[in-house]
């Protein structure tokens, strides 16, 4: 099989070898959506070399393994754990399906072209049973490999407990805020803002039509437009951004009342100086949000499944699994305009 390594920085390389672990579920990898943070690790290469990426994929069951969940041919969707934590599969946390957070993970080795759990850059990879769910008929592999940023989104949306009539502000409207807009719509939100900074990127998500407002991040007024067209304040800020002035107008954004609420998704790449004072005078419910659960990633499934949410819309670039190289040069050189890019495997 073919995979590809991150090689230096803003390098792939692709190799060639056989999996070695093969007690669990090997899948055939079709579809894989390219993450923000595998660009991350692709422009850091060189402190991750010889490392398999890719978390988000579909594809179909070569062989089922030690399991009894699948035969092979099964499509399937799920997600792997991220860049070069391997987790034990056995821990508490693991037996719940909280891989990233596994008590005995351990970084992911190779032995001469032998990968033991690769990511989803390569064309078959193999990883534990209760990270993979079988795909109803309807749904498409290549937009199936949407469905676990879209579980991201919704784990936030459910650790916020959004409620009907809620006024709510997205910072950021890469894919992840996208999604969640689209889910605290279906919980009953009155009205959705969402802050974007890039002004070709506004216009593409005023199409997608998930937001009621979409606003300029960096203009002086921030603050002003914001209550404005909220028309008294929000309920709830969702962050999914990571830059400190956005999240601190998100603040000033929250209605004048105690105990709003605000969810951090995104990581920053430093520490974030916040209007503290208004925190705690306010009595302001601040979270941050990881991952999902097995019953959420469930319940996107079945939401795409009955046509409660479309992934496919959200497709604006594919990339050939051969092309990657060139591919990421591309997405480097669009900035973060591309809604989601996804890599075909074959």
């Amino acid at each position: 099989m073919k995979y590809a390594v991150l090689a230096g920085n803003e390098k792939f390389e692709i190799k060639e070898g056989e999996l070695r672990v093969k007690k669990n579920p090997i899948i055939k990898v079709t579809h894989v959506g390219v993450c923000g943070t595998d660009l991350s690790y692709w422009k850091d290469g060189e402190n991750y070399k010889d490392v398999v990426i890719g978390h988000e994929y579909s594809g179909i069951i070569e062989e089922p393994g030690t399991t009894d969940l699948f035969k092979k041919g099964d499509r399937v969707v799920g997600y792997t754990q991220n860049v070069q934590n391997e987790p034990c599969g056995r821990c508490e946390n693991c037996i719940r399906g909280d891989f990233d957070n596994c008590i005995n993970r351990k970084v992911i080795t190779w032995k001469g072209g032998e990968i033991n759990h690769p990511g989803a850059y390569s064309q078959y990879t193999t990883w534990f049973p209760n990270s993979i769910y079988k795909l109803p008929d309807n749904v498409l592999n290549e937009e199936a490999a949407l469905i676990e940023p879209f579980t991201v989104s919704l784990h936030a949306a459910i650790l916020t407990e959004v409620k009907p009539g809620d006024k709510v502000i997205i910072l950021g409207g890469g894919i992840i805020g996208l999604g969640v807009a689209e889910w605290v719509r279906i919980f009953g939100a009155a009205e959705i803002t969402i802050t974007e900074i890039n002004t070709e990127k506004i216009e593409v998500i005023k199409k997608y039509k998930v937001a009621d407002h979409v606003i300029k991040a960096d203009v002086k007024d921030l603050n002003e437009q914001l209550w404005a067209a909220s028309d008294g304040g929000y309920d709830i800020v969702f962050d999914c951004a990571g830059v400190a002035s956005a999240l601190n107008a998100g603040i000033k954004a929250l209605k004048k009342e105690k105990k709003k609420k605000i969810t951090c998704i995104a990581l920053p790449h430093s520490d974030l100086l916040l209007n503290y004072r208004d925190i705690v005078l306010r009595e302001i419910i601040m979270k941050g949000s990881k991952g999902h659960t097995p019953e959420e990633f469930k319940a996107v499934i079945n939401a795409v499944e009955n046509n409660r949410i479309k992934l496919k819309k959200y497709i604006s670039k594919k990339i050939k699994f051969e092309n990657l190289q060139q591919g990421f040069e591309e997405l480097k050189e669009r900035g973060g305009l591309e809604t989601k890019a996804i890599i075909e495997m074959w």
